[in-house]
Order: structure tokens, then sequence, then C-alpha cells
């Protein structure tokens, strides 16, 4: 009997190469309108080949095409019975405003949340990296570890990075927060780092293939509709708050059960 694509593919997803990784956003993206296409019609939407497509639903881990589809269909119907808030329904933006909340967190994989939450168990010390535009979100996440007793760092500007990679060690965690994951001096940065030691990286990145992410021991990534307003990123940010919120309740959770 086939199950819903999200629970099938928690486990499975963070095999992707780049090429299945988009392909992978596109079907998140558009569910309703890929559960009604046949393998060709995909195939040439995307200008892949059926082998690949039929590749990709396989390192998913169905057991083929059809199967892949009907896990559409049921995750589909699933949503249907979601209740949108009143306050939000009346806005053009506000279903994919709140589809890409939903489908980020829902492709959040479980092992590697257990992977990071076995670390923070340990109580390393934190060192949250952010770009300009996550800058409220690194400022948000250095309170909430400080709050659970961590020793955890976020530089404000620029100068207090000089000499910060002197200062992380390889029992530490580095959080990096950055959308796009191409932010030049957060990568440089830890490029340095790595030179001397090397600490676990936690980044939270968009799910194209990035610098940042590819040099991350774990990435979590988010969907969001890049928005730019007289070169002002308004992209959201909200998603990357949930995702670091989760982890922490993870945390806490973990906590409670060894009480």
């Amino acid at each position: 009997m086939s199950q819903d694509f999200f629970t099938i593919t928690q486990e499975t997803q963070d095999a992707l190469n780049k090429t299945e990784r988009l392909l992978f956003e596109y079907v998140v993206k558009n569910m309703d309108k890929v559960k009604g296409m046949g393998i060709r019609e995909l195939a040439a939407q995307q200008f892949l080949s059926t082998t690949t497509i039929f590749r990709f639903t396989k390192k998913l881990g169905f057991s083929g095409y059809a199967d892949f589809i009907q896990s559409l269909i049921i995750a589909t119907h699933n949503k249907q019975d979601m209740v949108m808030p009143d306050v939000v329904m009346g806005h053009d933006y506000s279903q994919e405003y709140l589809k890409n909340i939903t489908e980020s967190i829902r492709v959040m994989s479980p092992k590697q949340v257990e992977k990071v939450v076995d670390l923070l168990i340990n109580k390393p010390d934190i060192y949250i990296l952010a770009d300009e535009n996550t800058h409220a979100i690194g400022q948000y996440c250095e309170r909430l570890f400080i709050g659970l007793d961590f020793h955890a760092y976020f530089p404000e500007a620029a100068y207090q990075t000089k000499n910060l990679a002197n200062r992380i060690g390889s029992r530490d965690m580095i959080i990096s927060l950055s959308y796009s994951g191409k932010d030049a001096m957060m990568i440089n940065l830890i490029k340095k780092v790595f030179i001397k030691e090397r600490p676990h990286l936690l980044s939270i990145t968009c799910s194209e293939n990035n610098p940042l992410e590819s040099l991350s021991d774990t990435n979590f990534y988010v969907f969001a509709d890049e928005i730019v307003v007289s070169d002002m990123n308004l992209t959201s940010n909200v998603t990357m708050l949930l995702l670091l919120e989760l982890i922490i309740y993870k945390y806490i959770a973990r906590l409670k059960e060894h009480e």
C-alpha cells in the first residue's frame, strides 16, 4: 500500500544529487500538477530522460513511477484536510506562503535532526553566522541557546569575526544561516576555521546546491519565494526560524526523557 510522499522521502532525500534536488523541489512545490503527469510528460517538462525520472523515484524509495504518483495523490489529499486561518485567506500570497512553510518542515530529515540533537547533548560551544538578510534570526538563535545554558556567540558586526576563526575548536558547532548559501564572508571564515579545526557545521539554506551546503556536515533547506523590492531583500526567513526552533524543541524533549 502506498504511503504519503513525505513519509517515504524523509529518509531518502539526503542522497539526491544536484539535478535530483532541483527535481525534488519542483515536485514538492507543484504536487497538484505533477500527480496528473505521466513519466514522459514530467521528463519533457523538466528536460530530462524518462530513465532519469525513474531512477529519481527509485532513489526516493518508491517501487516505480506509479507508486511515486500514488504517494503524491495521498499527500495532496491530506493537505486538503488542513484548515487555513481566516486572517490570511483574503490575501493572494497566503496559500503559497503557508505552503512553503509546510513543505520545508515536512522534508526535514528526522535522522539529521537526531544527529544534531546528539551533538547538542554534549553541550558544544555554538558559533552562529548569518548574512545580512538573516541577521535577526542569528540574534534570536543566540538568545535561545544562551537561555538553554549553552555558550553561544553571534558576531553582530564584521569586525567581531576578525579573530573568530582562532576561537573555534573541533568540539564546537557552527550554525550558518543563509538562504542563498553564497555569502562570501561567511564561507571564507568557515574555510579558515577548517584549515586548523573541524567543528560540526550545520547550515540552513535554499534547496539548490550552494557553497555553504557543500561545506556542511548537516544541512536543512527551506522553500521560499525570493522577493526583492528596491534592492532590498524581503525573502521570508520565517521557515528558517521554525526549523531552528524545531531542533531546539527536540533537544528539550530529549533532556526531559533523561530526567
